[in-house]
């Protein structure tokens, strides 16, 4: 009776995966690509998603082991169309989004693989190189034979750009950045910091929260920010976790009025004796328990 939460069918994951993958092949080799399969996968991505009353923001689970920039892709999609549906964009307007947030690392397709792949932290000239993706992504996106809209252009040029103008490539400040790619900024860097890598493990959702916390305003959008905030869930039902009073608990789900704050069932006493029957909490009702590790 836990339900973990799957924004998207297995039959549309895998589809958008191929999908993406034989959009990436075909710049490699042609410089071009058609743009029809990508609109129709992301309209599919935002019509499921929107088919749910639940909006809260969960990790997605969705992994590819061979090119994390397509799990990368394919998250952002789903998590920036989340968030423009929760900050009031029409549903043109959250299609168009997903399609940007699906061809938003494109430019990467130029970067040297030795760089793209590399197991370790990136040193500074492989890193300068890696910066420069926004930029190969809006030149692949504006070329004449591409029917693309600017926006998503623009997304894909504006997505590391900060609200104090520290980000890159152009240095943009506040509003100079499109509203899209604001939405954007903040799920890439979610997803990113969230996900595993070869040079570091994944970020607990918890020490990703305070992160994209302490940059409200400064690198992320306060208003767009404090609304991810207020909706991510930092625990998956079917989680197990230990609580400050010693207990062991499973998360049984994720209320989306206080998604920090789930009904969790008790497994064992501090002891380690089974608790039976199992005692089920609203985190929400009782402000004095708290979770301290996920298991």
């Amino acid at each position: 009776d836990i339900n973990v939460p799957e924004y998207l069918s297995m039959e549309t994951q895998q589809r958008a995966l191929s999908i993406l993958t034989a959009t990436m092949q075909r710049v490699h080799k042609e410089g071009s690509f058609a743009l029809d399969p990508l609109s129709s996968i992301a309209s599919d991505i935002v019509e499921e998603l929107i088919s749910q009353p639940d909006v809260t923001i969960h990790l997605t689970g969705i992994a590819t082991y061979d090119d994390c920039t397509l799990s990368h892709s394919l998250n952002c999609s789903i998590y920036t169309a989340l968030l423009a549906r929760c900050c009031g964009f029409s549903i043109p307007q959250i299609k168009v989004i997903t399609c940007g947030a699906l061809l938003h690392d494109i430019g990467k397709i130029e970067i040297d693989k030795k760089i793209l792949n590399k197991p370790d932290r990136l040193v500074d000239e492989e890193f300068a190189i890696m910066k420069q993706h926004p930029m190969h992504g809006f030149n692949l996106l504006t070329k004449k034979r591409l029917e693309v809209s600017s926006l998503v252009a623009h997304m894909a040029w504006q997505h590391h750009e900060k609200i104090d103008g520290s980000g890159y490539p152009r240095g943009l400040k506040g509003e100079e950045i499109l509203g899209y790619a604001r939405l954007l900024s903040i799920t890439d860097v979610y997803d990113a910091i969230t996900a595993h890598r070869p040079y570091r493990g994944a970020m607990r959702p918890e020490d990703a929260f305070n992160i994209i916390q302490s940059g409200l305003g400064t690198s992320f959008d306060d208003t767009f920010g404090q609304v991810f905030l207020s909706k991510i869930a930092l625990y998956t039902p079917g989680s197990q976790v230990i609580l400050n009073t010693g207990e062991q608990a499973v998360v049984v789900s994720v209320p989306p009025a206080t998604p920090q704050r789930p009904v969790i069932r008790l497994i064992t006493y501090p002891d380690g004796t089974p608790c039976s029957p199992p005692k089920e909490i609203s985190l929400a009702e009782n402000p004095d328990i708290s979770i301290t590790t996920i298991q």
